[in-house]
C-alpha cells in the first residue's frame, strides 16, 4: 500500500502536468491572436481596400491568416484534451492509490486497473478525454477561434467579390 508521503508527491506530479498544458494553451492563444493582429495592422492596406485594386493581395493574405488560426487552434485542442487526460489519472490516483501500488508514479495516461471496485471495468483516460476535435469544438475554444476564422473568411469573400 502506498505510504502518505507518497500520494501528495505523485498529485504534485500530476497537478504540474496540468499547469504546464494550461499555460501552454494560454500561450498558444496569445500567439495566435499576436500573429493575426500583426499581419492584419501591417497589411490593412491590402486587406481592407476590396475593389481599390484588381490583384487578389487582399484575399491571399486573408487565406494565410487562416493557416495560424487553424494551426493553433489544433494545439490548443491538443492541450486541452491531454491536460483533460491528466485530470482523469488524477482521479484514478486518488481513488486507487490507497489500494494499490500498481503503476506508481506512472504519469502514462493509459487503460489501469479499478481497485476500488473490481466488479467495475478498467479505466481507460483516452476514451474519457475523447478526441482532439472534440476539445476543439468546446465550448471554452470554439468561440474564441471561431470569431477570428470567421472574420477573416468574411473578409477573403469581401475582398474576392468587391473586385
Amino acid at each position: 500500500m502506498a505510504d502518505k508521503e507518497i500520494v501528495p508527491k505523485e498529485l504534485d506530479l500530476i497537478q504540474d502536468v496540468i499547469k504546464r498544458m494550461a499555460t501552454n494553451s494560454f500561450q498558444v492563444k496569445t500567439w495566435m491572436m499576436s500573429i493575426v493582429t500583426a499581419i492584419l495592422a501591417f497589411k490593412n492596406t491590402e486587406v481592407f481596400s476590396a475593389g481599390l485594386t484588381k490583384d487578389h493581395h487582399g484575399v491571399y493574405i486573408c487565406l494565410v491568416l487562416l493557416m495560424p488560426i487553424i494551426c493553433f487552434w489544433y494545439l490548443d485542442g491538443f492541450f486541452l484534451r491531454t491536460e483533460k487526460l491528466y485530470r482523469e489519472l488524477y482521479k484514478w490516483v486518488i481513488a486507487n492509490r490507497p489500494k494499490t501500488d500498481r503503476y506508481l508514479y506512472d504519469l502514462n495516461t493509459l487503460k489501469r486497473e479499478n481497485f476500488v471496485d473490481t466488479s467495475q471495468p478498467d479505466i481507460d483516460c483516452q476514451a474519457d478525454a475523447k478526441t482532439v476535435w472534440d476539445a476543439m469544438k468546446t465550448k471554452t475554444l470554439l468561440p474564441f477561434y471561431l470569431v477570428p476564422f470567421l472574420l477573416v473568411v468574411f473578409l477573403a469573400a469581401y475582398n474576392w467579390f468587391s473586385l
